[in-house]
């Protein structure tokens, strides 16, 4: 009798005398390990070292996160990255990110198309509670798409640096790129909803309505975004802002000198709703003695240029991406800092930020 075991590349034969009970029972056990040892999900995957990462983030600081949650909110980012999902196979992540989400209480914000045509949008919404209900909504914007060579599987982690990166950056002939462009704002939007959700929200927390738009195929013409908004323009409707997160963060910055970058038109910054997001980013960089830079660079690149004018999208913030689709890194504790400013951010514009923060 010829068995065969299949595990990653090597493929394991054995020649079994069948009449030999206790030799059968012996090989039984031998397969069922070497099959469930090689096919058990590693937490981080073959790049990452586990504990590192972990003792990584239980060191980094956060104004909303304890050290579990900030191991937690890491792990998403590393999860979300991990999946693979080119333009126009956005299916996985965004079936990933409807499970994560569907725990805080969100719901579908739209029908669900039948063109097959259609980007894989996924738009997700956060009911508004208590005296909040009649006020505008708040979006939120990031890509699902990563650019079609980029590699994830590759995924590494420096505990000097503490940065994500690319084991083949140094190569001149290769992309290093493992897709944290946009998944770090993806991951980044996840993390804020699910600290505010448990935090806050649960609690009794009055908060306004949030509408999360993950975007398709952004990376081959923001196709996602114009679709929705040619033929879902009703989902911007009544909407305070859209804020979304796309770019890299050393892009015509002084990173890292800078630990955020906005991007809005200067004369913009001086009118509403821009004027009061300019204003909470100064607080929130006040109390946790970072700064942040305003810069045009950018602007009419992503997502955001293409969205009707109902959505107020006049201003977007740079993803803690570092790099263009090569030499790709993310820094764990920019990652960090980009959920403690949004939170900081949608707590305040609903009035909510805690006196004892």
């Amino acid at each position: 009798m010829l068995l065969s075991s299949a595990n990653g590349h090597n493929k394991m034969e054995f020649r079994v005398d069948c009449s030999g009970k206790f030799m059968n029972r012996c090989l039984a056990l031998f397969l069922s390990a070497s099959i469930l040892h090689g096919f058990a999900p590693a937490a981080f995957g073959a790049g990452l070292d586990q504990d590192e990462v972990r003792r990584a983030a239980t060191t980094a600081h956060s104004l909303f996160l304890d050290s579990t949650g900030r191991v937690s909110a890491i792990e998403t980012f590393i999860d979300l990255v991990r999946i693979k999902g080119p333009s126009g196979n956005e299916q996985a992540v965004a079936e990933e990110i409807k499970s994560l989400l569907s725990r805080t209480g969100a719901v579908f914000a739209r029908q669900q198309t039948t063109n097959p045509k259609a980007p894989h949008n996924l738009v997700m919404e956060i009911p508004a509670s208590g005296a909040l209900a009649g006020q505008q909504a708040i979006l939120l914007n990031a890509h699902l798409d990563t650019i079609k060579s980029s590699t994830p599987e590759l995924l590494a982690f420096d505990p000097g640096s503490r940065d994500f990166y690319h084991p083949d950056e140094s190569s001149s002939t290769k992309i290093s790129s493992f897709g944290g462009d946009d998944r770090s704002a993806v991951a980044v939007i996840v993390e804020c909803v699910r600290v505010l959700h448990t935090k806050y929200w649960s609690h009794g927390v009055a908060h306004r309505r949030l509408v999360l738009v993950f975007t398709a195929e952004e990376e081959v013409g923001c196709l996602g975004a114009k679709y929705l908004s040619r033929h879902e323009p009703e989902l911007f409707n009544n909407a305070k802002f859209t804020l979304s997160m796309d770019g890299p963060l050393d892009l015509h910055s002084k990173y890292p000198e800078d630990s955020f970058v906005a991007v809005c038109l200067e004369t913009d910054r001086s009118t509403q709703p821009y004027k009061n997001l300019l204003e909470l980013f100064g607080r929130f960089c006040e109390r946790t003695k970072t700064r942040f830079a305003n810069t045009e660079v950018g602007l009419g690149m992503g997502d955001f240029a293409f969205f009707p004018p109902s959505a107020r999208a006049g201003l977007h913030l740079r993803s803690p991406v570092r790099g263009w689709h090569n030499k790709e890194r993310v820094n764990l504790q920019d990652q960090i800092n980009h959920i403690d400013l949004l939170c900081y951010l949608l707590l305040g514009f609903d009035g909510k930020i805690p006196a004892d923060l």
